[in-house]
Order: structure tokens, then C-alpha cells, then sequence
């Protein structure tokens, strides 16, 4: 004969079993990408701590991103690229980019985040960040971003208010994971760059929805 005690006890231990499988598979459907980051001569040239700096730009931007999409950003490698020359056109250096590094990647990341300083202003307009396409699940997720960088970043921990820098990086990688620009002027999807900090509902799900998504090859 069972008595009450052993049978509370069964359940009690069932529910934590089936508690901890529940935790187990939530954690394990983190999403980590593995960032190859670059530094042009702008870029590198106002700051002698440009590595740290650019560490810190996606440190920050993991930081949003594992909160809204439990989606990690893991800086693989920093690299001074072009050497020398100077790439003015945002463009020009996102096609020189993927000319260079468009064979399949040996390092071991899936995305790589070029940083630049080269024609900047405020509203991003010769100089405004681009990515080489919208990424989705069929053909893969998008590979290259460039990131125009206002001024020098230095990170303040995951709980600091966004910068507008670290916007515009948040809103080329939601390009990456099929984002679009909106008409919503609240969203971090508009066209024009602000000070946005939020996702619409629409695009909120199309992240969610690619998130595990392959990156092209």
C-alpha cells in the first residue's frame, strides 16, 4: 500500500525532473554567432584601444540581443583590415569585404562586422551602415555588415542605456535575421536611424522566427 507521503513525494519529483528537462531545452536553444570583427584605418586610427572598443559594440549589442531573442554574439576574432588604404564609400568597403572574405570562412565564425568612421553624421547618410542583404531561412542568413561608429565606444556593462552606435549595429544585424525597414517611426526598423530602441511586433517576429537559421555559405 502507497501512503499519501511517498505518492506527494513521486510528484513533487516528477514536476522537478520535468522543471529541469524544461530549463535544459530553453537553454539549449541559445542561439551563439561567432563574429569575425574589422577594424578599417578610420576606424583604428582615433582610438589605440580600437579592439577593445570594437569588442565593447558587440559586447553591447549581445547584450540587447540575448535579452529580446536569446540570441549570443561572440566576438571570435578583431582584425586590422584594409591595412592601408582607406575606403571612404560604405559600399565600396562592404563589396570589398565580401570579395575578400567570400570563400567559405576557416576560423570558425558566421558573420563578419566591419567597423568604419569614414563618412560620418548624424543622420548616416554617405556613411550609413549597410548589410550585403536581407537574410532568411531559405538562402541562409546574411554574412556582411557594415557599421558606420559616431564616436569612441566604451562599454558600460549590460544593463547601460543603448548608444546611438550600438542602434545602429542592433538594427543592421536585425537586417541579418530578415528584418526590414518599417514605416512605424517607434521602431528600431525605420528607415531613418534614431534613437529607437524597440522592435515592431511584425519584424519582432521574423527575428524569432530565423533566428536558428543557417548563415549562407
Amino acid at each position: 500500500m502507497i501512503t499519501r507521503r511517498p505518492i506527494t513525494c513521486l510528484i513533487l519529483s516528477a514536476l522537478f525532473i520535468s522543471s529541469c528537462a524544461v530549463f535544459d531545452s530553453a537553454h539549449q536553444q541559445q542561439r551563439t554567432v561567432r563574429i569575425k570583427v574589422l577594424g578599417d584605418v578610420s576606424f583604428r586610427a582615433r582610438n589605440p584601444n580600437w579592439r577593445d572598443e570594437a569588442r565593447g559594440l558587440i559586447e553591447s549589442a549581445s547584450d540587447y540581443y540575448e535579452r529580446e531573442f536569446d540570441i549570443r554574439l561572440v566576438t571570435q576574432t578583431v582584425s586590422a583590415w584594409p591595412e592601408k588604404d582607406r575606403v571612404p564609400s560604405t559600399p565600396e568597403l562592404l563589396a570589398r569585404v565580401k570579395k575578400e572574405f567570400g570563400s567559405p570562412p576557416t576560423d570558425g565564425y558566421d558573420l563578419i562586422v566591419t567597423f568604419t568612421a569614414e563618412g560620418i553624421n548624424r543622420i548616416l547618410t554617405t556613411g550609413r551602415p549597410r548589410v550585403d542583404r536581407i537574410g532568411n531561412c531559405s538562402q541562409g542568413l546574411a554574412r556582411y555588415v557594415v557599421v558606420p561608429v559616431t564616436k569612441i565606444f566604451r562599454y558600460q556593462g549590460p544593463n547601460s542605456e543603448p548608444e546611438f552606435d550600438v542602434l545602429a549595429l542592433v538594427h543592421e544585424l536585425g537586417h541579418v535575421f530578415g528584418a526590414e525597414h518599417v514605416e512605424d517611426s517607434s521602431s528600431i526598423m525605420h528607415g531613418e536611424l534614431g534613437y529607437r530602441t524597440e522592435f515592431d511586433a511584425n519584424n519582432r517576429a521574423i527575428i524569432q522566427k530565423n533566428r536558428l537559421c543557417p548563415f549562407a555559405k
